[in-house]
């Protein structure tokens, strides 16, 4: 998906709530491992703070956290929980309207999902870095 060399890190780390924080941080939520990876160390080179994890359940326990980031790259095909019954979660949220979400999919119907409450861009797989690293300059 995008060109960049892998490097090898803890996507499925779920950090400590204490450590999260806003300032220039995403929370990656993104069920292909090489993806994750490959996203996470791009950002990660742009001085961003990722919170890479492999489920939407997983991301929607994060949401929880005090400080969460309020930006979110979400891939909308996952097992279990999908990327729109996360965004269908966050739309009950009581601070829902914190949160801005950047879909990241190869799903044909991504692109009509652009105008949804929260969702603020769309990337469409495969896309570039330099398009990925623009939206998130954007919106963290």
């Amino acid at each position: 998906m995008l060109d960049i060399k892998n490097r090898s890190s803890n996507p499925g780390h779920l950090p400590g709530y204490a450590s999260i924080t806003e300032a220039r941080s995403v929370v990656l939520v993104e069920h292909d491992v090489d993806n994750r990876e490959s996203i996470a160390e791009a950002l990660e080179a742009e001085g961003f703070n990722v919170h890479s994890l492999a489920t939407a359940d997983g991301a929607l326990e994060l949401l929880d956290a005090p400080r969460c980031p309020p930006l979110i790259l979400l891939d909308l095909w996952m097992p279990r929980m999908s990327g729109r019954d996360l965004l269908a979660a966050v739309a009950l949220r009581p601070d829902r309207d914190r949160f801005r979400i950047i879909l990241i999919s190869a799903d044909p119907g991504a692109q009509a999902m652009a105008g949804r409450p929260r969702v603020v861009e769309v990337l469409r797989k495969p896309f570039g870095l330099d398009r990925l690293l623009d939206a998130v300059r954007r919106y963290a």
